[in-house]
């Protein structure tokens, strides 16, 4: 594998996480406008990033291949976690 083709895999594989991140943020916010209307795009996708690509990073690690769907259910599910503890529980700015 040249470094240029070990660079791109990393970044799709860190590209993954960022897009689960985004689009249910996206969802958050369009769903429950007036609860998280206070908390700002940029802080929400940090939470939700940083838990999808812990989740993703700890089941490639722990299973060794990279893309499995237990690797993507626990992204999926890590998100929806840190999403809903952000909005709902620790929601004051």
């Amino acid at each position: 594998m040249t470094p240029l083709d070990a660079s791109w895999h990393i970044f799709n594989a860190l590209a993954a996480p960022f897009w689960v991140a985004v689009l249910a943020v996206g969802g958050l916010k369009v769903m429950w406008h007036r609860d998280t209307a206070h908390l700002g795009w940029f802080s929400l996708v940090l939470w939700a990033y940083g838990s999808a690509l812990a989740a993703y990073g700890g089941a490639w690690a722990y299973l060794g291949a990279e893309g499995t769907m237990v690797g993507y259910a626990l992204m999926v599910g890590a998100t929806a976690l840190a999403l809903w503890l952000r909005a709902f529980i620790f929601n004051r700015s």
